[in-house]
């Protein structure tokens, strides 16, 4: 009898997979709930393509009205966070997650000389390397490739260029992203499905450039630098980027000429610009994430006095943006010194918008559940305030992993502090996996007592991609089941793996369906 093995994938949208294997009684399960997704229009039209202004959201925009006035209050459904020092002499970090969902984290000490360093962890702790050392400024970035390789972009004060740097056999190998001005102002990076870096960055009025914002690209041998067509922009109030499913760059920025927030994207070889939001002084700080459907999702900073603002939201539907408060900051320090990356955002499984924001009391999360805001507090600043840069990762598991600073010193040459990093589980997989016996709970998505789940990226999933064959990104013999099904959204570092599974699962061998069966033959079947 031709038995045959069942996949069921997900295609023609950015996807995450579980897989769930057969295995021996002393296998354990991880179990995750699936996150509820919101309305996810199409997209009709990149935004700003034949768009002016802002277009006014509509009640039923999928996260509710435009300017409403406070999100949900705090709520008990919340994450459990364990917060940590990850090094007691640094400011103003980045964070990025592997495949492995082991957190990277970047930072660097203001002054001279200063340094820029990596830490990863390594067991119970922290494995710290030098990148550079000098003048630098912040903040930096960083991304880590489908190869675990971690890569950095910032400013470096003393060439006064960009500067980039990615971890290769061994060592750190780091390139000058010459171009005429003194550039890298407020940098941010992002890695194409090539594994190569695309970056957004200012060239800046204080130094009498009228280049502003900034992309540059790497090719695997030179670098490319162009400029997006913002006019003269100061440097201190950020920058954003990503990557759609096809390689072609989002950026995100404020003007501080008219106080508003800008989006920009290339295709075709052009640069297409329009304001996102212009009510009141808004788009300072951006964080920038494209939805399945390649639509971006930016949380940003409406400033509504020298100390107080709002975290807000928009976010593009296909043909018009939708915009909205999340909640207000009170003690916000800008300037120089003061806040850069005010927020950051990430989109859960289901696409909804999860956000890290701080001032210099409190770092906060807001987390859309396809019904309202759910907010929390992450950590309440002690003696020292926090450094009111925030940077925000998820996992594919579900977790939530963040970085931000102590603050000890504001003065010339710059920020000096204590970095930190916080991890979050979310109560609901707590309580479905008490301690001790991992197998209880009644999630839906729980195994049964002989089975265990490997997640996209993790050791154990390549080991099972060496065992399943050529019908699955990997080599050898096959497993003895398996069964394949949607359930996470991807993030950037599995774009890669995500081609290969839709490059497999080629036409002739699915149905055009969103949801599709697809028939692989096991051994002797």
């Amino acid at each position: 009898m031709n038995v045959k093995r069942i996949w069921t994938l997900g295609i023609g949208s950015v996807v995450g997979i579980f897989l769930f294997v057969a295995c021996g009684a002393s296998a354990t399960s991880t179990l995750v709930p699936t996150p509820v997704p919101t309305p996810a229009p199409a997209a009709t039209a990149a935004p700003g393509s034949g768009q002016t202004g802002v277009a006014t959201p509509s009640p039923a925009a999928s996260l509710g009205d435009a300017e409403s006035t406070q999100a949900s209050a705090e709520t008990a459904n919340g994450y459990v966070w364990q917060v940590s020092t990850v090094d007691d002499n640094g400011a103003k970090p980045s964070l990025a997650v592997d495949a492995d969902g082991v957190p990277h984290i970047a930072y660097l000490l203001e002054d001279m000389p200063g340094f820029v360093k990596h830490a990863v962890i390594q067991g119970d702790g922290w494995d710290i390397s030098t990148v550079a050392t000098g003048y630098f400024y912040g903040p930096l970035d960083i991304e880590v490739d489908r190869d675990g390789a971690p890569h950095i972009s910032r400013h470096n004060h003393d060439e006064e260029n960009e500067a980039y740097a990615v971890f290769t056999d061994g060592e750190w190998v780091v390139h000058d992203v010459d171009h005429p001005g003194h550039d890298g102002w407020d940098n941010n990076v992002a890695l194409d499905s090539q594994g190569l870096p695309h970056t957004i960055s200012i060239d800046p009025s204080q130094f009498g450039s009228d280049s502003g914002v900034e992309y540059a690209s790497f090719d695997g041998e030179s670098w490319s630098v162009e400029e997006v067509g913002s006019g003269p922009t100061p440097y201190e109030f950020g920058t954003g980027i990503a990557l759609d499913s096809q390689d072609r760059p989002h950026v995100v920025w404020f003007d501080s000429g008219d106080k508003s927030l800008k989006y920009a994207v290339k295709e075709g070889g052009s640069w297409t610009i329009s304001t996102v939001d212009s009510e009141g002084d808004v788009g300072r700080y951006p964080s920038l994430a494209l939805d399945g459907q390649d639509n971006p999702v930016v949380s940003y900073f409406e400033t509504t006095s020298s100390k107080t603002g709002y975290i807000k939201l928009a976010r593009w539907d296909g043909g018009k943006w939708s915009l909205q408060r999340l909640d207000q900051l009170e003690n916000v320090f800008p300037g120089f010194l003061g806040a850069t990356k005010t927020s950051s955002l990430v989109l859960d499984g289901g696409g909804n918008p999860v956000v890290a924001y701080s001032d210099e009391k409190v770092v906060k999360l807001a987390r859309w559940d396809g019904a309202g805001w759910n907010l929390e507090t992450v950590a309440t600043a002690g003696d020292s305030p926090f450094g009111q840069q925030v940077s925000l990762a998820r996992d594919i598991r579900g977790g939530l992993h963040l970085t931000f600073a102590d603050v000890s010193s504001k003065s010339s040459p710059g920020v000096k502090g204590a970095v930190k990093y916080a991890r979050g589980t979310l109560k609901a997989v707590l309580s479905a996996n008490p301690p001790g016996n991992s197998r209880s709970g009644t999630h839906p998505d729980a195994c049964s007592r002989r089975c265990t789940k490997l997640f996209i990226g993790s050791p154990a999933f390549r080991r099972a991609g060496r065992r399943a064959g050529p019908g699955f990104p990997g080599k050898a013999e096959q497993l003895p089941s398996l069964n394949l099904r949607v359930e996470d959204r991807l993030q950037p570092a599995h774009r890669g793996l995500r081609r290969d599974l839709l490059g497999w699962a080629r036409p002739g061998r699915h149905s055009a369906h969103r949801q599709s069966q697809i028939h692989y033959p096991g051994p002797g079947q």
